[in-house]
């Protein structure tokens, strides 16, 4: 079988199998879409690995097509971003592009699709995303009235209930909607990107080594930019802006800034776990993450300083690492 015939032949075996899965969700009455999110963009990683990116568009605006067919309407765009995310990491594999910058690029691209896909599937669905708003504030009030039921007469907490239940207005739902919708995209780009190497391997597809994630370095203007994020998040709770939209915008940004920081705040302190207390993978992660929920405050100033200045090279150096490992900070 010649070249191109193989070409043609492993791309229709790739849609095959695409269209088999949306079928399998759709017969399943939409079980197993969580699972299939994190599966539906392997068969284009392993096509546009093999071909590139030129050879992909055709394969993947055949699987969109066929998701016409095979899927419910609401399944539609979703398959086509999720086969659209798996081409994109495919073709970074193909040119064997910097693996660290190709996370980000997936990690961004999924966070895109998912805000993307919030919206249309609610315009198609016919729930507005007040709708959606409306729900989560009934549910949180609720929450919230337990909390004071169960904590008596105390006017302390009484007072903090207030407190919350004054923050949660229907414009600061739908911000922290969005952004919780965007930071699990990012964690769907993470886990697709891992799950696609794995896979990848096994099929015997030459892959670039992935650099450890604490060896890639921000650039460091960025982290003077989430200190003001979060700077002017603060702000806006002191002294709300007038104009309702500008309001929003700020917040959003803040939010986005404070997650940003405290993301490279966790790398920080698992750098840290593993210099002074231990070098377990189990007990690295565990203590990493309870630190995040437990002391944010320090994890974010430690995400600042991880970027901003000299404390990523210290803590390498501590590990053992080369500092001609990591790039210049003014190429990034």
């Amino acid at each position: 079988m010649n070249k191109k015939t193989l070409k043609i032949t492993y791309g229709a075996m790739i849609v095959a199998l695409f269209a088999v899965l949306l079928l399998i969700n759709r017969q399943t009455g939409g079980m197993l879409q969580g699972i299939l999110m994190y599966i539906l963009p392997i068969p284009m990683v392993a096509y546009a690995a093999r071909y590139g990116w030129k050879a992909s568009i055709a394969a993947w605006a055949a699987s969109a097509f066929i998701s016409i067919f095979v899927s419910t309407p609401t399944t539609i765009i979703y398959a086509g971003c999720e086969a659209f995310v798996g081409m994109v990491l495919g073709t970074c594999i193909y040119h064997k592009k910097d693996m660290t910058r190709s996370l980000l690029l997936i990690m961004l691209l999924c966070v895109i699709s998912e805000l993307v896909n919030l919206v249309i599937v609610a315009a198609i669905s016919g729930q507005s995303m007040s709708l959606y708003v409306a729900e989560m504030q009934a549910g949180m009030n609720e929450s919230m009235e337990l909390m004071s039921k169960y904590m008596g007469n105390n006017p302390n907490s009484a007072a903090q209930i207030e407190l919350m239940k004054s923050m949660m207005s229907d414009s600061f739902i739908l911000r922290i909607l969005l952004v919780s919708m965007a930071f699990a995209g990012a964690m769907q780009g993470f886990l697709i990107y891992e799950v696609s190497l794995l896979i990848l391997r096994r099929l015997h597809i030459a892959v670039p080594k992935p650099k450890p994630i604490a060896l890639y370095t921000p650039p460091s203007w960025t982290a003077y930019l989430g200190v003001l994020a979060f700077i002017l998040y603060n702000y806006t709770f002191a002294k709300p802006f007038e104009n309702e939209v500008a309001q929003s915008i700020a917040q959003v940004i803040g939010i986005v800034g404070f997650l940003y920081l405290l993301c490279f705040g966790v790398i920080a302190m698992s750098l840290l776990v593993q210099i002074y207390v231990t070098r377990a993978k189990i007990l690295v992660g565990l203590i990493s993450v309870l630190s995040l929920f437990m002391i944010p405050q320090v994890v974010l100033f430690l995400g600042a300083f991880y970027v901003a200045g000299q404390f990523h090279r210290f803590l390498l150096r501590k590990l053992g690492y080369e500092v001609q490992e990591l790039p210049d900070k003014g190429t990034n």
